[in-house]
């Protein structure tokens, strides 16, 4: 009786590994797992690959942005009652 119990037992281990197995497999298929960790490897490289292209780009914006704004300040000063260029003539527009 107790060799009975024992082989059921046993059967009963077995089959729920068997149907934890199948459940991991179908998970895994559905999933996968594998490839979103390599994608997400890929594009991480990818970003590393061109981060100082990018770095590049964004100090050439910034260098137009500032470009810009010392040309406006200069028409603003220009604009000006009191302005000298340079100490050597008047804006003679006022």
């Amino acid at each position: 009786m107790a060799k009975a119990s024992a082989a059921a037992s046993l059967q009963n281990q077995i089959y729920k590994f068997i149907g934890f197995m199948n459940f991991m497999v179908a998970y895994i298929k559905k999933k996968n797992p594998i490839k979103h960790v390599l994608s997400n490897t890929v594009s991480y490289v990818k970003e590393l690959a061109t981060m100082k292209k990018k770095l590049k780009r964004i100090q050439n914006m910034i260098n137009y942005e500032k470009y810009k704004y010392k040309k406006t300040e200069l028409i603003l000063a220009q604009n000006q009652e009191h302005f000298f260029l340079n100490g050597r003539s008047i804006n003679q527009t006022r």
